[in-house]
């Protein structure tokens, strides 16, 4: 088959090799790929890479289950699927076949498309653990008044990470929402999901946001963006509301940067949503986060076939697996607002 690799020299690069079609473990899938999606870790792991090193990087895919594992009891061939792949471990999704572990693999319904469908699981996923595993927002299937007085600020609102969490906080009722967004603005305001849209752009974004929550106190946040002055200004949000909780998907790149005592720092590492462990985050939690993973990602079919929740909207990439690069170094240069890259692999 064939399997595109990257590595960076000055800018991102990458080539295609032919390599053995993976089998799947006892517990995972195997995966036709028919579109594979870009995320901003793929830059990340693979900046220090040069050409003898080069790395499948892809984790997102949407595609036919082409076999599975002898364990696996809910999928068979010709499935109409997507997954997430395990990061950073061989048989990425920049491949015409992929191996996905069959608890974070999900059906999708046929009103979703599968260019649209790889661009859901890592993104999904990431924003899911933040609001319920860290910050201890609500489910959706949460009974109470309590709810609409639960304020939380999403910094990021249109990044696929930040467009995910508003859309989740809206199905579990919480509010006011407050979100920050940029060049994507439009786009946020067209998902209908949040209460207050502040431009980071204009004027004083802590004193926007403390003024559109009013009297209400924000407790908790999640930064999808880690970084351009977020988590200083979200900890000044928090600070005025007399303390509180920060989510992000990366820590402070200011190496100096301390929270403050009465603001909890927590890290969203996607891959606990295999159960695998990191240094934020402990077994006992990456336990706990895989087995939410399992069922949440299977919430995610229902909460889209029903139209209850939106896929980011998804650019395709020129010239399949060889577009990738280009795409990567997109990212990598923030030149992609309000959209997931994605690129066509298979038929």
């Amino acid at each position: 088959m064939k399997e595109l690799v990257i590595y960076r020299q000055s800018t991102y690069k990458g080539f295609v090799r032919e390599t053995e079609i993976p089998k799947p473990g006892p517990k995972d899938v195997l995966i036709k790929v028919a579109y594979a999606g870009l995320n901003p870790k793929d830059w990340k792991s693979t900046k220090n890479r040069d050409e003898s090193n080069a790395f499948n990087a892809g984790d997102d895919v949407a595609g036919i289950i082409e076999a599975v594992g002898s364990e696996v009891f809910e999928y068979k061939p010709g499935d109409r699927v997507a997954g997430f792949h395990r990061m950073f471990q061989p048989h990425g999704t920049y491949a015409e076949y992929t191996v996905v572990p069959a608890s974070t693999t999900f059906r999708l319904p046929p009103n979703i498309s599968l260019e649209s469908g790889a661009g859901l699981p890592l993104s999904f996923m990431t924003a899911a653990l933040a609001l319920y595993q860290y910050l201890g927002v609500p489910l959706p299937t949460t009974v109470g008044d309590f709810r609409q007085k639960t304020p939380i600020l999403i910094w990021g609102g249109a990044t696929a990470v930040g467009a995910y969490a508003l859309q989740l906080a809206k199905l579990s009722k919480i509010g006011p929402i407050i979100t920050v967004a940029g060049n994507g603005i439009e786009f946020v305001r067209s998902l209908n999901a949040a209460d207050h849209i502040i431009d980071y752009r204009k004027g004083d974004v802590t004193r926007q946001i403390l003024d559109a929550a009013g009297p209400a106190q924000i407790k908790i946040a999640f930064d999808a963006v880690s970084g351009h002055g977020s988590y200083e200004r979200i900890t000044e949000v928090l600070l005025a509301s007399g303390g509180g909780h920060i989510n992000m998907v990366d820590p402070p790149t200011d190496q100096s940067w301390k929270f403050p005592e009465n603001v909890k720092f927590t890290r969203t590492f996607v891959s606990s949503a295999y159960h695998v462990s990191h240094s934020f985050i402990n077994e006992e939690q990456a336990y706990a986060d895989g087995e939410f993973a399992y069922f949440f990602y299977r919430y995610l079919s229902h909460l889209l076939v029903e139209g209850k929740f939106r896929p980011h909207p998804v650019e395709v990439l020129p010239d399949g697996l060889n577009g990738i690069p280009d795409g990567v170094q997109a990212l990598f240069d923030g030149q992609v607002s309000a959209k997931k890259l994605v690129a066509r692999v298979g038929k």
